[in-house]
């Protein structure tokens, strides 16, 4: 089964997202948006697929307040930054990906650690679910995963430097599913970064749109 990226998906992962975040999404009948909770209370939109006029008002007032970041789903991704170059807009990322998998016949086993020393550690917070990885007392791997009707919505899948390259992420990502899918989940959505892509892609993950973040 695959995805497709419309207002409603996009809706679907902001609320997941939000979920494991800590914060409230909102919509101001243009786009949606998030205040965050660090200390700058710094406020992030979301537009997909938005005409070139629409993206450009949206980033004249995003270059106007510091506080603000723009993150934009799409597949014209260069048209767009080309268009707002005059602006003299910081691109602080380009390279993420919006992604989704089918979820029918994934394990419901939790999988086996790479090695002994690493235990498995499971906790929820509210929709959220976590879990994370350590070497005694020592952190290695973590990730969190919220359910939204027929979604599963993984969230922030980081591995410490110091236990990179060790099957620690894909660890993470087949423990979390085995915990979501008594939720009868039908398809997972996330967003990549340019080196969590591969590793997705890899489990079975599909790409659908590409991400920009840009501000002022």
């Amino acid at each position: 089964m695959g995805a497709h990226v419309d207002t409603e998906l996009l809706q679907t992962w902001i609320t997941g997202w939000s979920a494991c975040r800590g914060v409230q999404p909102h919509d101001d009948g243009a786009s949606t948006f998030v205040v965050t909770t660090d200390p700058q209370e710094q406020t992030e939109h979301f537009l997909l697929e938005p005409s070139t006029e629409q993206f450009l008002e949206f980033a004249r007032e995003t270059k106007a307040d510091p506080r603000r970041v723009l993150t934009v789903v799409t597949n014209r991704m260069q048209d767009l930054l080309d268009a707002a170059d005059p602006l003299g807009m910081r691109v602080t990322d380009r390279k993420q990906s919006l992604m989704s998998a089918d979820m029918h016949g994934q394990d419901v086993e939790d999988p086996r650690p790479p090695s002994e020393d690493f235990v498995l550690e499971r906790s929820e917070d509210g929709p959220c679910r976590h879990v994370s990885v350590r070497v005694g007392e020592e952190l290695a791997a973590r990730g969190s995963v919220s359910v939204v009707g027929d979604y599963a919505v993984y969230d922030r899948i980081i591995t410490e430097e110091q236990f990179r390259r060790r099957g620690l992420a894909s660890f993470v990502m087949r423990a979390l599913t085995a915990g979501v899918l008594t939720d009868d989940v039908t398809t997972g959505l996330l967003m990549a970064s340019a080196d969590g892509r591969a590793l997705y892609e890899f489990l079975g993950w599909q790409h659908l749109a590409d991400v920009f973040v840009i501000r002022g």
